[in-house]
């Protein structure tokens, strides 16, 4: 009778550590079928992505759905980063069908943002 709560206990104890407390990060998904933009930021750089933030904002009033649908891809996901060649943020990029339209990095100004990614979302709208 005296054993039953150190049973008890083992048992308890074996359980809870098998249990693995592992995040699962969903892989970045892409929709080929449509024009994508993905952001590349680090949070302790946020200074450097100033420019970055106002293109965004400025891009959401002519092109919402492509601003809604945006990825964000942070520092620690940094095999995201490999995937796209991408070594320091920040970074944005517009790609459609596996391939990339539109490549920024660095530290740019927000006219250096906003002018190339309209041009190549303004080449869809005519095409339509």
């Amino acid at each position: 009778m005296k054993g039953v709560p150190l049973i008890l206990i083992t048992a308890l104890l074996l359980v809870t550590s098998s249990c693995n407390h592992k995040e699962v990060k969903e892989e970045l998904r892409i929709d080929d079928s449509v024009k994508q933009l993905i952001f590349f930021t680090d949070k302790k750089q946020y200074e450097q992505e100033i420019s970055y933030y106002d293109a965004i904002i400025e891009l959401k009033k002519s092109y919402p759905d492509l601003i809604k649908d945006m990825k964000v891809i942070t520092e620690a996901e940094a095999s995201n980063l490999s995937n796209y060649k991408v070594e320091n943020c920040p970074a944005i990029m517009l790609v459609y069908q596996d391939k990339v339209l539109v490549e920024i990095k660095g530290t740019v100004s927000k006219d250096k943002i906003i002018y190339p990614l309209t041009q190549a979302m303004d080449e869809e709208n005519e095409d339509q």
